[in-house]
């Protein structure tokens, strides 16, 4: 099975994006750092789905933290990213 990092996993497009990737026969490992910036509940509600699936690992983990990321990849093997963390708002991207 292809496995695919996907980062801000919790967020709405992250969300719907894992769901794309299961339906495609991925794996797909989930990073995000549940900031509070909208209703955190939201979140946490969509990575509850997510984690019903049996081809779902996730790691709650600021993408800005090199080390612990370092160890994600460390750990699998991947065979793509996708990068959609972010800030919500301009200013704060």
């Amino acid at each position: 099975m292809k496995k695919v990092l996907l980062t801000g996993a919790a967020g709405f497009i992250g969300y719907h994006t894992a769901l794309r990737l299961f339906s495609e026969g991925f794996e797909v490992v989930g990073v995000d750092n549940l900031n509070d910036y909208y209703d955190v509940s939201l979140k946490l509600w969509r990575l509850e789905e997510l984690k019903k699936r049996e081809n779902f690992a996730f790691y709650k983990l600021d993408i800005e933290n090199y080390r612990e990321l370092e160890k994600i990849f460390a750990e699998n093997e991947f065979e793509s990213v996708i990068n959609l963390a972010a800030r919500a708002g301009v200013p704060y991207s």
